[in-house]
């Protein structure tokens, strides 16, 4: 059994959920256990399906092991309403209203639940846009010594939304609470911004980690290898969900233009996402479809020797005019784990991931021609790759998980366990 919590983490967007942020609360939950309780959704609201092991995740969340405590996940059926929002005309606008106070009421109950117990000191936000409302509520209704802190990745406060269209709900979330934590100095940047002119709450930077032990035993699987026909080639490889940030359309036809010169090389996209339809045709009007490997989506389990599949990574993230960026990147940390020389965008927060000339190349992410550049420098260059993989290794190696859930615990609680 697992002993009482203190911070009750609000994440949407948590394993078995795929992607960074969810990586992110999953890592701090698993290393600040047993002070930290979770309410997570059981259902994608993405395509509304139910997630997939979700409850054998659960399972293993609660069960000590390795030494370590266990920690408690609360499942609700969605967290937030599903993308696509409300069909047309009055009736179905107030439909979408009446499933988003039904959701609305479920968490509230859930998080009234918990804080009864008298333990919880912090309540932490995973999703800005979607959760801010908990604040001004439980202000209202929970215990007043409760802490409210908001966790911040990047492109929810950059990227406009119509629920939010003037960020004034944004601002007033992030006056209220106690502490901010920020992924990026990117991030901290940009909260700043957005806060100018009022008194700001204080901003805490934890750069994402990363699970090294996992990733630096990463092995060259001859199954995979042979999956994908990759034997005897120069392999890019790409992991990340499929969107237009990532910057994979540019890096496509980048990699065509090399692909026109060594017949030997091949480019590995891992993952999925709205986005992958546009990747296929790009590759089949480039010429390259037969070169390009796409994978879809892969179990959880084989992700770390998906990497090891390449020789340099490649995610040349950039802006976008909606303002949606990278808010960090942590699946550079994870390639450069793996021994891989990476290639960022410098939109955003990846600059904070990747330095220049030393663990990775930085390129303008809308730049074909700077994509091509750096992966034909890198390409052609096997000392250079052995050189920044090596310091990348160091890199992630001096990224630890267990740093950042203690970092994540202060910045909740507002002190340390000495205080």
């Amino acid at each position: 059994m697992t002993a009482p919590a203190e911070i009750l983490l609000v994440a949407n967007n948590f394993p078995p959920v795929q992607g960074g942020s969810a990586v992110v609360y999953g890592a701090l939950a698993r290393l600040a256990a047993p002070r930290v309780q979770v309410l997570a959704p059981r259902t994608s609201y993405v395509d509304g399906l139910p997630l997939i092991g979700w409850r054998e995740h659960d399972r293993r969340a609660a069960a000590a092991g390795d030494g370590r405590a266990g920690y408690r996940v609360e499942r609700l059926d969605l967290l937030r309403t599903p993308i696509g929002g409300p069909a047309a005309g009055r009736w179905g606008r107030a439909g979408f209203l009446l499933h988003d106070l039904r959701i609305r009421a479920d968490i509230l109950r859930a998080v009234l639940r918990s804080l009864r117990t008298g333990r919880i000191a912090a309540l932490c936000i995973g999703e800005l846009v979607s959760s801010g409302w908990l604040f001004s509520v439980i202000r209202r209704m929970g215990p007043a010594h409760l802490r409210f802190v908001v966790y911040i990745h990047g492109e929810e406060i950059t990227t406009r939304d119509d629920y939010d269209a003037d960020w004034s709900r944004r601002r007033r979330t992030l006056a209220a609470a106690d502490a901010i934590i920020v992924v990026s100095r990117f991030t901290a940047t940009t909260v700043r911004d957005l806060l100018a002119g009022q008194a700001a709450p204080p901003i805490h930077l934890i750069e994402n980690g990363v699970d090294f032990a996992r990733f630096s035993a990463a092995s060259h699987r001859p199954d995979l290898i042979a999956q994908y026909g990759l034997a005897g080639r120069f392999v890019f490889v790409s992991v990340c969900r499929l969107l237009e940030k990532k910057g994979i359309d540019h890096a496509i036809r980048a990699f065509a233009r090399l692909a026109r010169a060594d017949a030997d090389v091949r480019f590995l996209v891992v993952g999925s996402g709205p986005y992958a339809e546009t990747l296929h045709a790009i590759a089949a009007v480039e010429g390259v479809a037969d070169r390009v490997v796409f994978t879809g989506s892969v179990a959880e389990a084989d992700l770390a020797d998906h990497y090891s599949l390449g020789d340099v990574f490649v995610m040349p993230n950039r802006a976008l005019a909606s303002g949606d960026t990278e808010g960090f990147g942590l699946v550079f940390l994870e390639a450069n784990a793996a021994g891989l020389p990476v290639i960022a965008g410098r939109d955003g927060g990846s600059v904070d991931a990747v330095k220049d000339g030393v663990n990775g190349l930085i390129v303008d992410g809308g730049s074909i021609d700077a994509i091509e550049a750096a992966m034909r420098r890198l390409c052609d260059d096997p000392s250079l790759r052995a050189e920044i993989a090596a310091v990348g290794i160091a890199c992630a190696a001096a990224a630890d998980w267990e740093v950042k859930a203690q970092q994540f615990v202060v910045a909740c609680l507002g002190r340390s366990d000495g205080d």
